[in-house]
């Protein structure tokens, strides 16, 4: 039993395909017994001797007895031939609306002879998946012959793709065709092969043969094709699918198009089944063919444009690469060198152009202005915002002496006029060398560091970063250096990472005491070299400023 359907439910089999099938399993039993089981049936017997004697045997002369039809198609060919008419009749017309049993006798005469064909390219035995075939979607037609209330359901199951069809029946049904045939396969003693390919044609992973299990799944793609409303659409699915599992190629799937269409009226004929097509396979055949070619013109059409985009990309990223460095070449030009102030920096950009930056310049007092920035962001729109700043600290630091006037100065400027969501993180001071007092404004940046050789000592941010809010105030805090380092930093540097785990600010300051023993010159060697090494992972600009107090 499967789901809800029970052995009981299913219509009887016919007698003589029972009788056949009974002989067969016994190997006691001898041809002759098969033969006289079908003599018997002389309805049987004519079916037989008509599709022998079609063409679509091919056969010179024709056959007049069952003997004879046996020595030209073969012992196991009669016997799949005797279950695909017996079958055939089990249930009648009476019993379905409109023309659903037409359709689909239809669509399997179809189904088995696109899997004959098929078997006879790849070597499997065109008998057995020619009845495989016309029996694959048996199961379908049990369960709408048990559900008569959802009859009406075959039209849509129809127009859907074998793997959504699937699905499908298991939403109506709550059982698939696939398990109904497990069910009958087994009840009507249906040779093990055909009943374990039909079973799994849907799933040829877990199948016996798997060859053979792929034909049907084909077999079933090329019906869906001849039924659907858009033949272009089905088709371009079919080739898909066909061409990923039986490595075929689009125009060898025109070639069976064609090879089939007549031998599928043949069979039919020779069955007695009545086509009821939905398209003419000239019709399907023209429409593949106009597919065909459109596919392959649309094919060139696209290489072309991919190359004449690949060649506009390549031309744009020279351009570009050469604005970028042009570009980093200013910004680079940007940044203070003078040997006589005691103000050291490097600045390692994370691309092209840095959104850090650090500036210092001597006053007329004697005193050194400086100051050490991190814009939000990274790229070009940072660098931008960066130039902007530095620019406004180089400009009115010459001429507004008051520390906290002038970070508020450059402050509401960057307010008026920033990128909503852009900000400054800002560090900015003045340096006495005659006291070594130094006076530092921190705004949202991380701490500076003080490092003597008898303490470490923090300059924490007092504020937020600018950028933000135009009426913040900011306090600056004063500090001795002397026979100290001051050294201020941006967060891509104790961010990096060595051996997966952030360097963090007591790492770094850890790092930065055991450099201190060096000359400034020597640290600041050391420090580039190990960031730029590789052995630290970084994914910002690295920069730092350091303020010899010794």
């Amino acid at each position: 039993m499967i789901g809800s359907i029970k052995p009981a439910d299913l219509p009887s089999p016919p007698k003589t395909a029972l009788l056949i099938l009974q002989a067969c399993t016994d190997d006691s039993v001898d041809f002759s017994v098969i033969t006289k089981i079908v003599t018997n049936d002389p309805q049987l017997t004519a079916e037989i001797l008509r599709m022998v004697n079609s063409a679509f045997y091919a056969r010179k002369s024709p056959a007049n007895s069952l003997n004879q039809a046996i020595s030209i198609i073969g012992t196991k060919s009669l016997i799949n031939l005797c279950l695909c008419i017996t079958i055939k009749d089990v249930l009648s017309e009476d019993v379905f609306d409109g023309e659903i049993l037409s359709d689909f006798w239809t669509d399997s005469i179809y189904r088995a002879v696109v899997a004959k064909h098929i078997a006879e390219l790849n070597g499997q035995d065109e008998d057995e998946c020619f009845t495989a075939g016309l029996l694959q979607d048996f199961g379908l037609l049990i369960l709408l012959y048990l559900n008569p209330d959802k009859m009406n359901s075959w039209y849509a199951l129809r127009q859907l793709e074998p793997r959504k069809r699937l699905i499908k029946e298991q939403s109506i049904f709550a059982n698939t065709h696939t398990d109904v045939f497990k069910v009958l396969g087994k009840e009507w003693s249906l040779p093990e092969s055909i009943v374990n390919s039909v079973a799994y044609h849907h799933d040829c992973q877990n199948a016996e043969n798997l060859d053979v299990c792929k034909i049907l799944n084909a077999a079933d793609w090329f019906s869906y094709v001849i039924s659907a409303d858009n033949v272009k659409q089905a088709s371009f699915l079919c080739n898909k699918y066909i061409g990923e599992s039986l490595q075929l190629n689009d125009e060898e799937i025109v070639e069976c198009f064609n090879k089939v269409s007549d031998l599928v009226k043949v069979a039919a004929d020779g069955m007695g089944i009545k086509l009821n097509l939905k398209h003419e396979y000239k019709d399907l055949l023209q429409q593949s063919n106009i597919k065909l070619a459109e596919d392959n013109l649309n094919i060139q059409e696209l290489n072309w444009e991919l190359q004449q985009a690949i060649s506009e990309r390549d031309r744009l990223s020279k351009e570009l690469d050469a604005e970028l460095k042009l570009a980093a070449e200013v910004q680079d030009s940007l940044l203070p060198d003078d040997k006589n102030i005691p103000v050291y920096g490097f600045n390692i950009p994370a691309k092209e152009l840095s959104g850090d930056f650090y500036d210092y310049l001597k006053l007329k007092d004697g005193s050194i202005l400086f100051c050490l920035a991190d814009v939000s962001g990274k790229g070009v729109n940072a660098s931008l915002l960066m130039v902007k700043t530095s620019s406004l600290f180089h400009c009115l630091g010459k001429y507004i002496s008051d520390l906290e006037k002038l970070v508020s100065m450059i402050n509401y400027e960057l307010v008026e006029t920033s990128i909503r969501g852009m900000f400054v993180t800002f560090v900015c001071g003045k340096y006495y060398p005659d006291t070594s007092i130094v006076e530092i404004v921190n705004a949202g940046h991380p701490p500076a560091i003080i490092i003597s050789a008898e303490k470490n000592e923090k300059v924490n941010s007092a504020t937020i970063p600018l950028g933000i809010d135009k009426n913040i105030e900011f306090k600056k805090q004063k500090y001795s250096i002397k026979d100290s380092y001051l050294y201020m930093f941006t967060d891509g540097i104790f961010e990096s990472e060595v051996d997966g785990k952030s360097i963090g600010v007591d790492g770094l300051i850890s790092y930065l005491s055991e450099l201190s023993v060096f000359s400034i010159d020597k640290q600041l060697e050391q420090m580039s070299d190990r960031l730029s090494s590789g052995a630290i992972n970084s994914f910002d600009d690295m920069t730092i400023l350091v303020i010899d107090g010794k």
